[in-house]
């Protein structure tokens, strides 16, 4: 286990799973974790910006963000909800055929060119865990193959997650 932005980060087979307490109780976590108002000001590392930010929240309702890089470079992200109990767990799709070419191009290196990404959809669950008040959040995503795994963390994804938890703690005090 990593400690890296003030959340613990663990690499385990085929996942990436980062946690992170919050001093808020579950019900507004959930919130500004689903609410695109907030979501557009913490989603995405330190100094992505986020200017589009779409939210469907019900099972098979889609999400969409576009995070944008401070040179202009924009990182398209869709996926669909599965599973939704307000305060308690969110689990969705991360759809690879969705995401950015470079992104695409740097896990086709790590896991090979014939990789069909219209299949590929990473599954991420959110525990919403209620500790008196407080809220231990945790974050897994469980990825295709240990191929696209080894990918995503290779572009930081560990980094830029803690990041993003960085802006959600400050999201949580001006919520």
């Amino acid at each position: 286990m990593t400690r890296l932005n003030n959340a613990d980060v663990e690499i385990k087979d085929r996942e990436l799973v980062i946690t992170r307490l919050f001093d808020a109780p579950p019900a507004l976590v959930f919130k500004v974790w689903t609410d695109p108002e907030h979501v557009k000001k913490w989603w995405g590392p330190k100094p992505f910006t986020n200017p589009v930010c779409e939210i469907d929240l019900r099972p098979g309702g889609r999400f969409h963000y576009v995070m944008r890089s401070p040179d202009g470079m924009d990182f398209p992200m869709r996926g669909t909800y599965i599973e939704i109990v307000p305060g308690k767990r969110l689990i969705y799709s991360d759809d690879l055929f969705e995401q950015a070419d470079f992104w695409k191009m740097v896990i086709g290196d790590k896991v090979g060119d014939d990789i069909d990404f219209s299949t590929i959809k990473n599954k991420v669950t959110v525990i919403f865990d209620d500790l008196d008040g407080k809220t231990k959040l945790t974050l897994t995503t469980r990825f295709a193959s240990n191929g696209v795994r080894d990918a995503m963390v290779g572009m930081q994804m560990a980094e830029g997650w803690t990041q993003s938890l960085e802006k959600f703690a400050y999201e949580l005090t001006v919520a």
